[in-house]
């Protein structure tokens, strides 16, 4: 049995939420949080979104392998835009929230490491559907966060409620911001 199945009911409930919500056929909504921190277990990978999911796959085994236990759907955060960098050279990480590693083994994978994860001030919404229709819900984030004046701070992250091949996946789609001063709002 794999790790990851571990989470059924936070998951359940962040689906039906989401899935209830989208399939009203209402305006999808932006919301704002705080993120908890959290230890994940990362790799930092280096080419084409196409590798994400054999990328993922690795990351679960090895965790399975070294015997850690997984407390979290997995995340992808995405350095570059895919608009404007060539596809091999698109920079993102896939991260596995984690309880206690303790003592880090050492894994067969190169880029494997553990690390902290901040706590971050977040604009999210949830995207239903396959992933070539995501960049709808990018979309809505960023231009809320012009609309309603608040400055990008880091990295959109994703969230991964599904199961990798489910007909309708749950992504939570996080854009790290913060409100712009004044002096920022006035300038345009």
């Amino acid at each position: 049995m794999r790790t990851r199945s571990v989470l059924p009911l936070a998951v359940l409930l962040i689906v039906c939420f989401a899935a209830s919500a989208l399939a009203q056929g209402g305006p999808v909504k932006v919301h704002r949080k705080s993120t908890e921190p959290r230890t994940i277990a990362l790799i930092q990978h280096k080419g084409p979104y196409s590798e994400i999911p054999q990328v993922v796959e690795s990351l679960y085994a090895e965790l399975e392998k070294g015997g850690y236990h997984i407390c979290g759907p997995h995340m992808t955060v995405y350095y570059n835009d895919p608009g404007q960098t060539p596809a091999s050279d698109l920079v993102w990480d896939i991260r596995i929230p984690v309880t206690n590693p303790g003592m880090m083994k050492k894994g067969d994978l190169d880029k494997l490491g553990f690390g902290f994860q901040d706590k971050a001030y977040v604009s999210y919404t949830y995207h239903v559907g396959p992933h070539e229709t995501i960049s709808e819900s990018y979309d809505l984030l960023f231009d809320w966060a012009e609309t309603n004046k608040y400055e990008i701070t880091g990295y959109v992250t994703e969230v991964h409620w599904s199961e990798p091949g489910a007909k309708n996946p749950v992504t939570e789609i996080w854009l790290p911001v913060k409100e712009k001063t004044a002096a920022q709002r006035a300038v345009k």
